[in-house]
Formats: C-alpha cells, sequence, structure tokens
C-alpha cells in the first residue's frame, strides 16, 4: 500500500509537467474531463477504517504472503472448539 502511494506520488508529478508542456486545449480540456470524472466517481472505502484496522489489515495480508494461513475447514474447526459451537 505505501508502495502504491509512491508510485500514485510520482506519476502525478510526471503528469503536472506533461500537462506544462502541453498548449493544445482540446487535448488539456479532455485530460480535465478524463480527470474530473474519474475524481467524482471514485470513492475509496479503504480511506473510512480506523488506521488500526488498516495496520491489522497489511498485517494479515503480509502472513497470508508469507504462508502463514489455514484452510476454510480448519478456520471453521477452530472456530467451533473456541466458541463451543
Amino acid at each position: 500500500m505505501i508502495l502504491e502511494k509512491m508510485k500514485a506520488i510520482e506519476l502525478k508529478s510526471d503528469l503536472h509537467r506533461l500537462i506544462d508542456k502541453v498548449n493544445d486545449v482540446d487535448i488539456l480540456r479532455a485530460v480535465k474531463i478524463i480527470l474530473v470524472k474519474e475524481s467524482e466517481h471514485k470513492v475509496d472505502w479503504a480511506d473510512a477504517l480506523s488506521d488500526g484496522l488498516k495496520t491489522e489489515l497489511e498485517e494479515s495480508i503480509l502472513e497470508a504472503e508469507q504462508g502463514k494461513t489455514v484452510s476454510h475447514d480448519e478456520a471453521l474447526k477452530q472456530i467451533r472448539s473456541r466458541y463451543n459451537l
């Protein structure tokens, strides 16, 4: 997630430089239309998550990438055991 944010920052910087070089009004209008539509319709649900939950999710993803997972059947067995189901 941090790497994606860094890539986004670099990409925005590149776009700023490119836009500064363009003088064709039609191209600038087309880019503006795309950016306005994107910003109006895209709401990132992850922004509403608490910092603590984001941290837990990132840790969980890392554990999954490291192979620290259990099967669905094993998870059900653990839940049933823990809650006497």
